[in-house]
C-alpha cells in the first residue's frame, strides 16, 4: 500500500472518531447531562458492533477453534489489566473503563487493518467510506467514557490519534503471508477484549446505578441504533 493511502485512511479514521465524539457531546447536551443513560446505550452500541459486524465476518473466514482460543486469551488479558487496576490507588479507578475500552478498540482496529492489508479492500471507495463511518460508534464510546471519568477533551484527541487505522493497515500489509491460525487467534482476541468491556465494565457497572430492566432497555436501544447504522452502511456498500 502506498504511503499516501495510509495517510488517507489515517485521516479518515480520525475524522470518523471525531464525528462520533462530537455526536456524543451533542446528544449529552440535548439530554441535559444524563451521561449515565448514554453509558448504557454505549454498551448496546458496542454489543451491536460485536454481533452485527465482528462475529458475522469471523465465523466463515477462520477456524472456530483458533477464534475460541483467541477469545479466551483476549478475555484473560483484559481480566489481568482489570485486576492490576483494582490494586492501584482509588484515584485511578475512574480511568479503568477508559483504559480497558482503549485496549479493546485497539485490538479491533488492528484486526480491521489486517483485513484491509490481506484482502486489498482498501482499493474500494465504498469500503473506504464504510470504514470512515465505522469509526463513528467507537468515537461515541470513547467520548462517553471520557465524560464519565471527567477527563479533559484534549485526551480524546490523543486517544483517537493512537487508535487511528494508519498503523493497523501497515501491520495488515506485514502479515499478508501469515497463517490463517494467527489471524484467527488475533480476531478472537479482538472479540474477547471487546466482550469483556461490554459485559463486565459497561453493562455490569451500569446495573449498579439502574434497575436491570432499565439497563437492558437502554442496551437494546443501543443495539437497535447500531443495527440500523450497519444496515445503512450495507446499502452504501451495495452502491
Amino acid at each position: 500500500m502506498h504511503i499516501e493511502m495510509n495517510i488517507l485512511f489515517t485521516l479518515g479514521s480520525l475524522v470518523g472518531l471525531l464525528v462520533g465524539g462530537g455526536l456524543l457531546k451533542l446528544v449529552n447536551y440535548l439530554a441535559r447531562g444524563r451521561i449515565q443513560f448514554m453509558y448504557a446505550i454505549c454498551g448496546g452500541i458496542l454489543l451491536g458492533l460485536l454481533f452485527f459486524d465482528i462475529l458475522p465476518s469471523t465465523w466463515h473466514l477462520y477456524d472456530l477453534r483458533g477464534v475460541l482460543l483467541g477469545i479466551v486469551a483476549g478475555y484473560i488479558i483484559m481480566l489481568c489489566i482489570d485486576l492490576f487496576l483494582h490494586k492501584q490507588n482509588s484515584e485511578i479507578l475512574p480511568l479503568q473503563a477508559l483504559i480497558l475500552l482503549t485496549v479493546a478498540i485497539f485490538f479491533h482496529n488492528v484486526i480491521t487493518g489486517i483485513t484491509f492489508g490481506i484482502t486489498d479492500m482498501h482499493q474500494s471507495a465504498s469500503v473506504f467510506a464504510a470504514t470512515l463511518l465505522h469509526q463513528v460508534p467507537e468515537g461515541m464510546a470513547i467520548m462517553t467514557v471520557l465524560s464519565i471519568a471527567k477527563i479533559p477533551n484534549i485526551f480524546f484527541l490523543l486517544i483517537i490519534t493512537l487508535l487511528s487505522l494508519g498503523g493497523s493497515l501497515l501491520i495488515g500489509e506485514s502479515v499478508q503471508a501469515s497463517s490463517l491460525k494467527l489471524q484467527a487467534l488475533s480476531t478472537g482476541a479482538a472479540i474477547g477484549t471487546l466482550s469483556f468491556v461490554i459485559f463486565h465494565e459497561i453493562i455490569g457497572k451500569t446495573i449498579t446505578h439502574f434497575r436491570n430492566l432499565h439497563v437492558w432497555l437502554l442496551v437494546s436501544l443501543g443495539v437497535l441504533i447500531i443495527y440500523v447504522y450497519q444496515y445503512s452502511l450495507s446499502l452504501l456498500h451495495g452502491h
